[in-house]
């Protein structure tokens, strides 16, 4: 981080001007969090920046289009400005992880420059932090109902597909090919090859296909995994594969994956080969070494998984 933003001051003199659209009066909730999201950046800039933002050597007229340029130009355009760019890939990564396209770009880009420019700030930055804040929560908020509701409709048209099936718990899946033996429980320790999916998106987020290290497959304990996986993985035998259509509440619920990949409620959708499977050790209790937060599962939840998966197979079996 701290290298980015020092490549700011060093290659700013390389970039030419283009300015945006600034406001005098920040109107809507958005313009006034995007200006706060602005000012704070910009306050990092100065910080990191030192000496070089209180002297005349750093053009803001070209650090602003090297910014500007990054969050506007298509994907070619992107290869000259490096400094603001760097800095628009942040704001980028930023909107895109929290789903906040409602922001305004030009106004984000603005209170970075009146920052950096020592201009009179439209909202003050104690202000602007409070702003943020109740923002974040309330589009969290809205985030949580919106992907829920988007979530529920996709699980629902997957159920329609051709050889879908559904369990009681409302995990979807399709037989690609059916493997034998044994299958695992949700003591085992699963070797799987996967790729994982958001389905509203079809962008991936994970797969072992990426990581060179992963090809012959990797190794989780289903004790400790979504509970997707955990029911979705027992339904399965050796060399089998499925592809899994999990909806929110059995993948990252509300609060979604660290890093913001997965956004709150989204539902998602795996395509699992298992490889092999050993026996593993019970899910240690929650405050133990080794017990996991967020995506493992509760001792209640894997009672409740186990009737689940029992039902299903008895209903398996009487067809």
């Amino acid at each position: 981080m701290k290298k980015v933003l020092l490549g700011i001051f060093v290659v700013a003199s390389l970039a030419s001007c283009n300015k945006g659209k600034s406001v005098d009066k920040l109107e809507s909730e958005d313009q006034k969090a995007s200006y706060a999201f602005g000012t704070g950046l910009g306050e990092q800039i100065k910080g990191l920046g030192g000496r070089l933002v209180e002297t005349d050597s750093i053009n803001y007229d070209q650090l602003e289009k090297g910014i500007r340029d990054y969050l506007k130009a298509g994907k070619e355009g992107r290869e000259s400005y490096a400094i603001g760019q760097q800095v628009g890939q942040q704001i980028e990564t930023v909107i895109n992880q929290q789903q906040l396209d409602q922001m305004d770009k030009d106004i984000i880009v603005q209170g970075i420059m009146d920052v950096v420019r020592h201009k009179k700030l439209l909202i003050t930055q104690e202000a602007g932090m409070g702003i943020l804040d109740t923002y974040a929560k309330s589009n969290q908020q809205k985030l949580v109902k919106k992907n829920l509701d988007e979530s529920a409709k996709l699980i629902e048209e997957k159920k329609k597909a051709s050889g879908a099936k559904a369990t009681a718990s409302g995990l979807v899946y399709v037989v690609e090919k059916e493997g034998s033996g044994a299958k695992p429980n949700i003591n085992s320790v699963v070797k799987v090859k996967y790729t994982g999916k958001i389905l509203s998106t079809g962008k991936v987020f994970d797969s072992t296909d990426k990581n060179p290290e992963a090809k012959g497959g990797v190794e989780f304990p289903l004790n400790q995994v979504i509970p997707g996986w955990s029911e979705g993985l027992q339904l399965m035998t050796k060399g089998a594969k499925y592809k899994f259509y999990i909806p929110a509440n059995l993948g990252y619920g509300e609060m979604g994956a660290p890093g913001g990949q997965i956004g709150p409620n989204q539902a998602l959708e795996f395509e699992v080969e298992l490889v092999d499977f050993k026996e593993g050790q019970p899910a240690p209790a929650a405050g133990q070494p080794g017990a996991q937060g967020g995506q493992g599962m509760s001792d209640a939840q894997l009672q409740e998984l186990q009737k689940q998966i029992q039902a299903q197979a008895a209903q398996q079996q009487g067809k």
